[in-house]
């Protein structure tokens, strides 16, 4: 302390020399202040960045420079869809003009024809299964049928038969395969073509479509002027690996996982796009027609054949304690019913038991040879010394019967009745009468379609085919329901046949197929689940089935009305 001679106002102590030199620094601050040197609050290191984590600036920053970018993509994207609705709305007016150049003539006919044979086939898929299954599982004797079949049949052998029924899905099946083979003849469709981008291929389409015209017409002469097709812009285009790279299942598998997401992107685009609501309600209207439409026409011959039944059984033949014996009895016996009797040395030999019932009946030594039998049972009954010889008199035909010292030897095997009997031929005409009736509701529709429009049509129709339900409750008997039966098709085909119209013209042509695929499959779907419900209460009640198709009807028919109309519009 003798160096310093007073204290300084700051508490310190001014040297000896009389010169203020100010506090004193630590070494090891100085050595801090001198590499901090220059070195200012905002360029400190941030402490995440040492663990890789971004500063918050930088992120903001990030992302202020990738908004425009984003901005910028997502307007191309809406500027290309404009681009794209804007060159479609220009090629439905310039294919109009195209396809009134080409005329109507030999080529759309034969389109209509190979066209026409699709929809026969689409027609009966839903009928074929519901009319041929009954009489094959008869033929096949895996149960007892209560349908009828086809007035004929014809013999291969000795253990097959060829019946109708086999004659009935030969048929059926005639249209869907002269259908698939010709549509392999026929060219694409020109307009899909176009809007998948294909100039070239929809060209020479339309030529093709435009001199089959003119020859039939008698002018080959004629030529096709048109020489470019606007083309929409294309929003995405197919990847294709060559032939040169890659291996066969890379190539397919590259072109199935393209098509699928194309199927898929439309499929949303039609449900989930700007035509969900569309979607939606012709939803709800195809299934409301299928609903109604294939249970009832499935149903008609279901109660035909129930009247026919209940006509049968009020002829039926009651014989109550009745004995007889020592009989040979070789001929038919039919719609009867035996109970408490007493057959006793009786021989039935060559003979046909057909809706016969035995209860509690006594058999004492008797003798049954070839015989067959149809809904033929033997119920409490008592059966001793008796013998089976060659008949299809099977186990679950005797219910709670009691056998004494009674013998089966060869049993039949497979079917054996009399297929002429059984056949009835008024279930297929009712069918074909249904069927034949929708005629002039075809041609009504097709003079009337563009004149009161589709929305008129399909309401109209489906209102009216309500109404024909509730006269269902006055038919009991078999020609009052042929003849409703042909009223409610007639009436009904003008609505099936506007809302296929409605359906194509409500969507563009890229997503057409599509949605009409998405609404044909629910028709399916209501046709199946309106053959299961209308087919349980036959026998039972005609409320149910008659207020479920009414109420599908009105439904739906109103629900239509809120669809846009289509009559004037120009196809997208």
């Amino acid at each position: 302390m003798d160096d310093y001679k007073y204290q300084d106002n700051y508490g310190g102590y001014a040297p000896s020399d009389g010169y203020y030199r100010g506090n004193e620094s630590n070494p090891e601050e100085d050595a801090q202040s001198d590499v901090t040197e220059g070195h200012d609050e905002e360029d400190e290191i941030y402490e995440g960045e040492y663990q890789g984590i971004p500063h918050p600036d930088d992120v903001k920053a990030k992302q202020a420079k990738m908004a425009p970018s984003r901005m910028d993509s997502l307007r191309g994207q809406t500027d290309l869809m404009a681009e794209r609705l804007e060159d479609e709305e220009q090629l439905a007016h310039q294919y109009e003009t195209i396809m009134d150049e080409c005329g109507h003539g030999r080529f759309q006919w034969i389109l209509f024809f190979v066209l026409g044979l699709a929809l026969m086939a689409d027609g009966v898929e839903v009928f074929v299964v519901s009319f041929a299954l009954p009489s094959a599982e008869k033929d096949m004797c895996l149960s007892s049928s209560k349908k009828g079949m086809l007035g004929w049949g014809f013999s291969m052998g000795t253990n097959y038969h060829f019946h109708s029924w086999r004659v009935f899905v030969i048929v059926c099946a005639l249209p869907c395969t002269v259908s698939m083979v010709a549509l392999k003849f026929m060219p694409e469709s020109p307009r899909f073509l176009l809007e998948m981008g294909k100039h070239d291929e929809a060209w020479m389409i339309l030529k093709q479509v435009h001199d089959t015209n003119m020859r039939a017409k008698g002018t080959p002469e004629k030529v096709f002027t048109v020489s470019n097709i606007k083309t929409p812009k294309q929003m995405d285009e197919f990847i294709e690996i060559q032939s040169s790279t890659g291996t066969w299942y890379q190539r397919w598998l590259v072109r199935f996982k393209t098509i699928f997401k194309q199927v898929w992107d439309n499929a949303l685009y039609c449900v989930m796009g700007p035509y969900r609501m569309n979607t939606l309600i012709l939803a709800v209207v195809w299934f409301a027609m299928a609903l109604s439409y294939y249970g009832l026409t499935v149903w008609f011959p279901d109660m035909i054949r129930y009247f026919q039944d209940e006509e049968y059984k009020s002829k039926m033949k009651v014989f109550f304690g009745e004995h007889v014996y020592g009989a040979t009895i070789n001929f038919t016996m039919e719609n009867q019913i035996h109970q408490h009797g007493k057959l006793v040395n009786d021989k039935f030999t060559r003979m046909y038991f057909k809706h016969v019932l035995f209860e509690d009946t006594f058999f004492d030594e008797c003798y049954f040879e070839d015989v067959t039998s149809t809904d033929t049972y033997f119920k409490n009954c008592t059966i001793e010394s008796t013998i089976f010889y060659n008949t299809d008199l099977y186990e679950h035909k005797f219910i709670n019967c009691r056998f004494i010292n009674s013998t089966f030897l060869e049993q039949k095997e497979g079917c054996h009745m009399d297929l002429e009997q059984d056949n009835d031929f008024l279930i297929y005409l009712v069918s074909f009468l249904g069927s034949l009736s929708v005629l002039p509701g075809n041609i009504i529709s097709a003079l009337l379609m563009d004149r009161i429009g589709r929305l008129k049509m399909i309401g109209g129709s489906m209102l009216i085919s309500a109404v024909c339900c509730f006269f269902l409750f006055f038919g009991n008997s078999e020609s009052a329901m042929i003849g409703w039966q042909c009223l409610f098709c007639g009436t009904s085909i003008a609505a099936w046949n506007a809302l296929d119209v409605i359906t194509v013209e409500l969507y563009p042509t890229n997503q057409r197929a599509t949605a009409f695929g998405i609404l044909n499959g629910l028709c399916k779907f209501g046709a199946i689940l309106g053959n299961t419900i209308f087919a349980s209460f036959v026998g039972i009640t005609k409320v149910v089935p008659i207020l479920l198709a009414a109420a599908s009807l009105v439904g739906g028919g109103l629900i239509a009305l809120r669809l846009p109309e289509t009559r004037e519009q120009v196809l997208m």
